[in-house]
């Protein structure tokens, strides 16, 4: 026998803090995640529904050309931070205020002198070619070169080019290499504490002594597509293939060794360290490698399963980790969007992801992308540039929008939100709780009303900035830029009302602005009868 239920009211409270869940069902993801979604930030301990930082435009280099590379550098006897920047053909020099001229490489290449290539022996950081189209280049903050190769015996060793590069164990480890002929599934390690002294000549033996250069071949004779220095060793990726680790102690011995078969990492710059594990871009997904070396090739260690059907076309990725940020940048060639991966959620019960889009013409695909250090602070950021010479850094503090320009659009959208049995609700009201921005925000509200009546209604609340601010001593700012005795930032509350009624629906949280905000809680009243 049926029984009416109610009426009887209810409220539905609808908080923030986890990432894109989009794989599943709207009904069957955290309800702090949300469905779809993006420009949002996602932190461990503020659960806010708050914008992500923009992206700053640093400025345009003199040739206007396309950004293809980056060099940084650090040295330790007195901390100097110096940054090169590479424009087609020219190389510059990025002081914080502008760019000059310190050189020029082939117009195709794609130079990559990463902060893990600095060499802090002699002050210097190797520079890469990703392209091969460039030999390998050293930069000492002064003066940028080709590096003057020698071999074993100290005699000249010619054009030597190289993908990657690793300094591992007092050397210095170039994978995907040309020499006399191109050998992409070559590594060739330098003489100890001597990057300069290399060889194609000898492999690991007895024979040799322990501080002497070798070289190693991957197992599976595939183009080497990544090489990074993690756990006491250094992880090979090869080209739709597999990942090695180099183990041993020297020269007499060293040798490539199983990690992870049939792990297919695609792009050139798909493989990076993250602090504790080694992420990877393989054909629509993104993997951990020691989850994978642990446990083998399961879709648990796919990082992208809750947003696998967004990400699934994707190939050639490029991941780029902001240790300071602990955030992991992803994106694929030719999409008009990034994936960003908040490594403190990592394990969390919440999704982990967020995508970035923006409406600047940069559009979320650049021609280059790395971390380096700042000149100005001295500080680890992500650079990336695009291809009419404009230079961009991530999570800027300072500018209050994409590329100084274009107001951020930030969406959320809830999982489905479900009343009990078959009732349906009616006399919906609510709440907006947030807190007090500087000037006024309007807050899209989109009520996608699903079961019994389908149908959306759509409201606009503006969140206001405090109507009285109070000033110090005359009119007068005070401490930099602050309100003295204002309630900027204090917790606000504004009343919604929300006609209609159904048996479950969605939220969709729209706000486009130059202006940051953050809102902690979206709530709803409402009376549920069958």
């Amino acid at each position: 026998m049926a029984y009416r239920i109610g009426p009887e009211d209810k409220e539905v409270i609808l908080k923030f803090g986890g990432g894109v869940h989009s794989r599943p069902s709207e009904e069957d993801i955290d309800p702090r995640e949300c469905h779809e979604g993006e420009n949002f930030e996602l932190d461990l301990q503020n659960f806010h529904f708050r914008r992500r930082k923009p992206f700053e435009l640093l400025g345009q280099v003199p040739n206007s050309s396309e950004i293809r590379g980056f060099v940084s550098l650090k040295k330790p006897s007195d901390n100097s931070v110096s940054m090169l920047v590479q424009a087609e053909d020219t190389v510059y020099e990025w002081g914080g205020t502008s760019f000059t001229s310190v050189g020029t490489v082939a117009a195709t290449a794609k130079l990559r002198g990463r902060i893990t290539h600095n060499w802090w022996l002699d002050e210097k950081v190797i520079i890469t070619d990703i392209n091969l189209a460039d030999v390998v280049m050293e930069w000492d903050g002064t003066t940028l070169s080709d590096i003057t190769f020698t071999d074993e015996d100290s005699n000249p060793f010619g054009t030597f080019k190289s993908k990657y590069c690793v300094i591992q164990g007092e050397r210095a480890l170039f994978g995907n290499v040309v020499s006399s002929s191109a050998t992409p599934h070559m590594i060739v390690a330098s003489k100890v504490s001597e990057f300069e002294n290399i060889t194609v000549a000898n492999k690991p033996s007895s024979a040799l002594g322990e501080d002497d250069p070798f070289y190693i071949l991957t197992p599976d004779l595939r183009d080497i597509n990544g090489m990074v220095a993690a756990f006491d060793t250094v992880a090979v990726s090869s080209k739709d293939g597999q990942f090695y680790k180099v183990i041993g102690a020297s020269a007499k011995d060293i040798q490539p060794a199983p990690m992870f078969p049939d792990s297919f990492a695609s792009g050139d710059e798909s493989v990076t360290y993250v602090g504790n594990d080694i992420f990877y871009g393989r054909p629509g997904r993104i993997e951990s490698v020691t989850a994978n070396d642990k446990y083998g090739d399961v879709e648990n260690n796919d990082l992208t399963v809750g947003i696998s059907d967004q990400v699934e076309g994707y190939v050639d990725w490029q991941l780029e980790y902001n240790q300071r940020s602990q955030k992991v940048y992803c994106y694929s060639e030719d999409t008009e969007e990034m994936w960003v991966y908040y490594k403190p959620l990592h394990g969390s019960d919440v999704s982990p992801w967020s995508k970035m889009t923006t409406t600047q013409s940069v559009n979320m695909n650049p021609t280059a992308m790395m971390r380096c250090y700042d000149p100005v602070d001295g500080l680890e950021y992500i650079y990336f540039g695009d291809s009419s010479g404009n230079v961009y850094r991530m999570e800027s503090d300072t500018a209050d929008s994409d590329g100084n320009t274009n107001a951020i659009k930030v969406v959320r959208k809830s999982a489905l939100i479900r009343l009990p049995l078959n009732t349906e609700a009616f006399s919906i009201t609510g709440w907006v709780k947030y807190r007090k921005p500087s000037i006024d925000v309007t807050l899209k509200l989109g009520f996608e009303f699903q079961g019994h009546h389908i149908y959306t209604h759509e409201i606009e609340q503006t969140l206001y900035a405090p109507t009285n601010l109070n000033y110090f001593s005359g009119g007068k700012y005070f401490a930099d830029g602050n309100y003295f005795g204002s309630a900027i930032g204090k917790i606000g509350q504004e009343e919604i009302g929300v006609p209609g009624q159904s048996t479950e629906f969605q939220i969709k949280a729209t706000i486009e602005s130059k202006e940051a905000f953050s809102i902690s809680e979206i709530g709803l009243r409402f009376t549920i009868s069958s």
